[in-house]
């Protein structure tokens, strides 16, 4: 389903994908980072992020030594079986180690025993490295952010989008007025669909001076004032009238004007829960409508 940030809290942008899994199934640990040896998958921060990675031939082959003699009690996603092994995700030991060395002394001590050489104990230790240097930021946990894949959102029917765009968005932009050549203010189909998903596509919509929040203020004595909010506190409301023009009007007197404020995403907000289809298929149909907007035409 789409991820609607206006039905929690705040409408930011957002990559919109859809990837799920069934409750209870243990999230896939990627395959090792396809990284250059020698260089870690950040230039700073901490020591899983910076430390050089081993090349790929050691990676692969510690991949496969790990599931054949640590997989079963630590798990294929290293995150531990209850009531056989703990989980390596956070272990103080993989965390801490450099080169294989506080691995290699745990796997001496383990029991039941584990006969590994040196070269093989090195390749976990290097494997376990590359899937700490997975993780994301906020310990967001290995595979939740995978490096080197490229997401193409453009999977829509473009003929649908317009037809689509027509009945649910026409009435407040226009593709030869605020949309106008709108592909070609994004560095991608990825970022315009973010971007006019979350309704904050570059000069989009009616706007222009006097545009943006609209608040209507009723006075005591029934007077309306309507305006755009500039300034609004628990003391005063600051409005700028059509004719540009600023009215100031007090709010901590008794009895208090009434300050109604309209929602410029409202109409967007009701867009964007209509769009709420299993397969995204309204959203991916826009994007690629929106997509063929370029340039000046």
């Amino acid at each position: 389903m789409i991820r609607k940030k206006y039905l929690i809290a705040a409408f930011a942008g957002s990559v919109i994908t859809a990837t799920a899994y069934a409750q209870g199934t243990p999230t896939p640990v990627p395959d090792p980072v396809p990284i250059a040896p020698g260089k870690g998958v950040r230039a700073n921060g901490f020591t899983q992020y910076t430390r050089p990675l081993a090349s790929q031939d050691v990676l692969i082959r510690g991949k496969a030594l790990y599931n054949s003699s640590c997989g079963s009690c630590h798990a294929a996603d290293i995150r531990g079986v209850p009531g056989k092994g703990n989980s390596l995700l956070r272990s103080g030991v993989v965390l801490s180690d450099k080169a294989g060395e506080l691995i290699a002394d745990s796997v001496a001590k383990h029991n039941p025993k584990i006969n590994l050489v040196e070269a093989d104990n090195l390749a976990i230790s290097e494997y376990l490295h590359s899937i700490e240097a997975t993780g994301g930021p906020q310990g967001s946990p290995p595979g939740r952010n995978p490096k080197g894949i490229e997401l193409n959102v453009l999977v829509g029917d473009a003929t649908a989008g317009e037809a689509y765009f027509a009945k649910a968005c026409a009435g407040c932009h226009s593709v030869t007025g605020d949309l106008k050549g709108i592909a070609s203010k994004y560095a991608d189909a990825k970022a315009l669909q973010n971007g006019w998903f979350d309704g904050v596509v570059p000069g989009a919509g009616r706007g222009g001076p006097g545009g943006g929040i609209r608040a209507t203020v009723t006075m005591p004595n029934g007077t309306v004032f309507e305006g755009r909010s500039i300034r609004r506190d628990d003391y005063i409301v600051v409005l700028m009238m059509a004719d540009g023009t600023r009215k100031s009007i007090p709010l901590d007197v008794t009895p208090a004007p009434k300050v109604e404020v309209k929602d410029p995403q409202e109409a967007h907000r009701k867009m964007a829960m209509a769009l709420d289809d299993p397969d995204n298929k309204n959203l991916h149909d826009i994007t690629a409508f929106l997509w063929t907007l370029k340039g000046s035409e």
